[in-house]
């Protein structure tokens, strides 16, 4: 006689395996906290997205350094200054995601606590911007004038790990002075909104001279260091010992997609220290080319599997599924939503809206596929059916292009799409998991609903 067990499909037993995972990670607070701070940032972040695009697509024509002009001639004399103009919004949408986020996560975690949520996010903006761009006056050429302004650079996804970390200790700081009665109590006849801004400034006291004290102790060790720096200078070791082997570079894409998978930039993070032998890859490649020889292969090329289908870990298939296969009306929006950024391999909307942060189940097919497609870009390089890359090129471009464009081959160009496939099948058992796990959900949101 058949067990119930042995009836159980690949799918049902898959779900009893990962599901203790994430009902954990959805039911614990820190966690269950940077989710839904991080899920915040969807709005953002698809606005960006289109920002981009535009941006980027008009930038093409710039005269002298856009990539239609120099190659086709196709010039627009104003493209670079529109393109200019467009992108502000965006460095001051996705540029700050992650003073967003540390204010998203705080408040989140606050409402587990019980203390008041708008005094904690706020306290933790301020740390994370006290630790990451403190304000600095600079003399400017003319020797007569100052500047004061903030450092960016990690105030958006770089300084996401940092976001979160900073967002967390504060809240564990600012509950301990609610939990021991460390707060400035008024009367009751002072407003809440009154009170509360009384009741925030003992914590935000010890919150500074915690986590702005690491700091400044980090910068008596050297003037350059503070915590952000600290955490991707740990990061960044292992990473450098193994950019130059193609098993090593298969662990770094695994960590990077790892990091993805738990709200950090994991792209961001990698590209930081591997840029420069990026570059220096690249560049050996155009004095090849230049005397008439070959690019040759070096496994930091592979970087790029992570991301060449649809944005990092390869969602582009996924978002198909989303849009056109879902039951679930959470992944039909988000995958409609993410089909036009994933062109132009930007997912951070399947990446938040999803989620696939802290979600095991579609975890898992996210960094499988972007292995998978490491070593299927490796075996490419090496029977010759893509080469290396000899042009330097770092813009935001639709899925093939840069690839073209770097190479100057049409294979190059084609590999990606190639891929979708391949991509799309490594999601589809685990997307059909999730889907009806989601549409169980919000049937039983509908009903009680009508209750």
């Amino acid at each position: 006689m058949t067990t119930t067990e042995e009836k159980k499909g690949f799918m049902e037993k898959m779900a009893d395996v990962v599901r203790p995972v994430g009902d954990f990670l959805s039911n614990e607070k820190h966690f269950a906290s940077i989710s839904a701070g991080l899920m915040a940032t969807v709005g953002i972040s698809i606005i960006a997205a289109f920002i981009t695009i535009v941006s980027t697509v008009i930038g093409m024509f710039a005269p002298g350094t856009g990539v239609l002009a120099t190659s086709l001639g196709w010039e627009f004399a104003g493209a670079a200054q529109v393109a200019a103009i467009i992108n502000i919004p965006y460095t001051m949408t996705l540029g700050l995601l992650s003073v967003v986020a540390s204010f998203a996560i705080a408040y989140n975690l606050a409402k587990y606590y019980k203390i008041n949520q708008l005094s904690a996010g706020i306290v933790s903006m301020l740390m994370f911007l006290m630790v990451v761009a403190p304000a600095k006056t600079v003399v400017l050429a003319d020797g007569a004038s100052t500047f004061t302004g903030l450092d960016t650079t990690l105030l958006g996804g770089p300084g996401l790990l940092t976001a979160i970390i900073v967002s967390l200790l504060s809240v564990e700081i600012t509950n301990f002075c609610y939990k021991h009665g460390w707060v400035i109590k008024m009367p009751d006849v002072i407003p809440p909104f009154l009170a509360n801004s009384f009741s925030s400034m003992v914590p935000l006291l010890l919150n500074v001279f915690i986590i702005y004290g690491i700091n400044v102790a980090l910068s008596m060790v050297d003037p350059s260091l503070n915590i952000a720096w600290a955490c991707n200078a740990i990061l960044g070791i292992p990473v450098n010992l193994l950019a130059n082997s193609v098993p090593g570079i298969l662990v770094i894409n695994t960590f990077a997609l790892l990091l993805w998978t738990t709200g950090v930039h994991g792209t961001m993070v990698v590209y930081m220290f591997l840029m420069a032998p990026m570059i220096m890859a690249i560049t050996n490649n155009a004095a090849l080319v230049a005397q008439g020889l070959s690019p040759v292969f070096s496994p930091v090329f592979l970087l790029g599997a992570t991301s060449c289908v649809g944005g990092t870990g390869n969602t582009m298939g996924f978002a198909l599924l989303c849009a056109y296969r879902a039951k679930s009306e959470q992944l039909k929006a988000v995958g409609k939503a993410s089909i036009v950024p994933g062109l132009f391999n930007v997912n951070e909307p399947m990446t938040f809206g999803v989620p696939v942060v802290y979600n095991p189940i579609i975890a898992i097919p996210y960094i499988l596929n972007g292995l998978i497609l490491t070593f299927i870009m490796w075996v490419a390089y090496a029977i010759g059916f893509i080469v290396p890359g000899h042009i330097l090129m770092l813009s935001l471009l639709p899925i093939g292009l840069a690839e073209f464009l770097g190479t100057l081959n049409w294979r190059n160009a084609i590999f990606p799409w190639l891929m979708i496939p391949f991509m799309t099948l490594i999601y589809y058992p685990f997307f059909k998991v999730y889907d009806k796990q989601l549409v169980e959900k919000e049937q039983a949101a509908l009903a009680a609903a009508a209750e």
